[in-house]
């Protein structure tokens, strides 16, 4: 993979990191979009490696990282849009909520998705390779149960909509498009067992494990660079939570 380039945004949260080494032991060259640099020297010495301070909810911050990609290395073959978090009023419910974090909320949780692959487009069609040309959003089973977080859930939700509506504009240039949809996922340092949050939501996995980091990082790589037949799909990696 070593002409491979990946762009991740929010790449260095708990899932985020575990994906960025990953793709950095199969020699990908591998950018990441974030507020802040890691933490892992390791990471940061890896010559495949390029961090760009990025605010992604901030257009112009979003240009520049544009520009440095294109000196760099003048396209990008997968493109994935990791970067969102929910506003802590919005665990209160819609009469909790402050009114700006519901701007907030659809800001980070959508707009930035749309604001990455506008910017971005040209780079992921400079890719010599057309089978190598992807597009993903990360989304959240929110979008289609009843946990709460109004603003949250309906930015998760509007994600499916622009995927399908952009899934055959994308696909003349041969880009594919999918979203994935995440459970409760456990940051890889976090102890679940005994902790009364995530024994909460261990209620409703038919299987009583939860869906780790590690899990994500697989199924990304394997969305993006094995099945490449699967195109305007919502993958939902949830160990059966929302069923």
């Amino acid at each position: 993979m070593e002409d491979t380039v990946f762009v991740i945004t929010g790449g260095h949260g708990g899932i985020g990191i575990v994906l960025v080494k990953k793709l950095l032991k199969k020699d990908a060259k591998v950018i990441v979009l974030d507020v802040k640099d890691t933490s892992s020297e390791k990471v940061k010495a890896n010559e495949n490696y390029t961090f760009i301070k990025t605010d992604v909810t901030d257009v112009e911050d979003l240009k520049k990282a544009y520009k440095i990609i294109k000196d760099k290395y003048n396209h990008i073959n997968y493109l994935i849009s990791m970067a969102g978090i929910n506003m802590k009023s919005e665990v209160e419910g819609l009469k909790g909520m402050k009114m700006h974090d519901i701007d907030k909320s659809i800001k980070l949780n959508l707009n930035a998705h749309i604001y990455l692959i506008k910017i971005m487009i040209d780079l992921l069609e400079n890719s010599k390779e057309r089978d190598r040309r992807a597009f993903l959003m990360i989304s959240s089973i929110n979008a289609i149960t009843t946990y709460g977080l109004p603003a949250y859930s309906a930015a998760k939700a509007g994600i499916y909509g622009f995927m399908k509506s952009i899934l055959n504009e994308l696909g003349k240039s041969s880009i594919r498009v999918n979203t994935l949809s995440l459970g409760t996922v456990p940051h890889m340092e976090q102890e679940i067992e005994g902790d009364e949050y995530f024994e909460n939501y261990a209620k409703h996995l038919p299987i009583k494990h939860f869906v780790r980091p590690t899990d994500v990082a697989d199924t990304i790589y394997s969305l993006l660079d094995i099945t490449k037949c699967i195109n305007g799909q919502n993958i939902i990696l949830d160990m059966g939570q929302s069923v």
